[in-house]
């Protein structure tokens, strides 16, 4: 991949980015957060694979503008989704609202879409990001360094596999992503060996069980965290058989991606013999 395509490759990804973030700014819509943050997160993976290139592994990164309203935004969506879930639970069970819960999650969303509006401008365009990034760039991205971005990959995959925790399951995903994001880089790289574990349509039915993994766990945590002392005991006993309802609905979760995993071979010893074949091939 030469200088050219990089930098090509580097400015249709900010002109989607600055497309999606102009319509997130202005009406908050989950959809329009999740599509910006979607195309932050593939810039961050196509960034992983040039750090290839680079003496530490981790030259490339996005501005800290970028991971600011990134971070900003995730809390936004978090806190969105969590009053999505409240209503369909009230909904579904029949149960009182938990008034008072609710509006403290109101109150916090509106207060996290006023840090964001006063943090950046609603047009602004991610220009001096861009240029920012793409004059540290590499002038290339060898063969080489793909195959040592696999093998990388399928070391750090290996060396958390067999790692049932919430953090390892979270870790395995991002590793996940690096090869879903870059697949079509990567792809003609990839072993006979390795097509297994490297499946494009495989490795998306796992994301999105870690998908909603991921969301099961964040609406536990915000039960569990956020403002409970502060409510009367019968909305606290309402919102501790919730978080119970849900405990079982991410133990449910859990299985089945586990379940995926294993056919994949993520969590087998087969993934040192994955590791040990590119390191001897590169």
């Amino acid at each position: 991949m030469k200088k050219e395509e990089i930098d090509e490759f580097i400015d249709n990804r900010f002109k989607k980015i600055a497309r999606h973030f102009r319509k997130a700014i202005d009406n908050f819509k989950t959809e329009d957060i999740r599509e910006f943050r979607s195309e932050i997160k593939k810039l961050k993976v196509f960034l992983h694979l040039i750090n290839m290139e680079s003496e530490n592994g981790f030259s490339y990164r996005i501005t800290q503008r970028m991971k600011t309203i990134y971070g900003y935004f995730g809390v936004i969506q978090n806190l969105q989704l969590q009053l999505k879930k409240i209503n369909e639970y009230v909904k579904k069970t029949s149960c009182n609202i938990p008034a008072g819960y609710l509006n403290m999650l109101e109150r916090e969303l509106k207060f996290w879409k006023k840090i964001s509006k006063d943090f950046i401008v609603a047009d602004y365009d991610f220009f001096n990001d861009k240029k920012e990034l793409i004059t540290t760039l590499p002038d290339k991205l060898t063969k080489k360094s793909i195959r040592k971005f696999i093998h990388y990959t399928l070391y750090e995959l290996q060396a958390i596999s067999g790692h049932l925790d919430d953090y390892s399951l979270d870790n395995t995903r991002k590793f996940m992503e690096d090869i879903y994001y870059n697949y079509a880089l990567i792809k003609p790289f990839i072993t006979p060996q390795q097509t297994n574990l490297f499946d494009e349509k495989a490795i998306e039915e796992c994301l999105e069980l870690f998908s909603d993994f991921r969301d099961k766990c964040g609406a536990v945590i915000l039960l569990q965290t956020f403002g409970i002392d502060e409510l009367d005991e019968s909305e606290k006993k309402l919102l501790k058989e919730m978080e119970n309802d849900w405990l079982h609905e991410k133990k449910e979760l859990k299985n089945q991606l586990l379940v995926k995993l294993d056919s994949m071979q993520i969590k087998s010893n087969s993934l040192s013999e994955f590791a040990l074949e590119d390191s001897l091939t590169e």
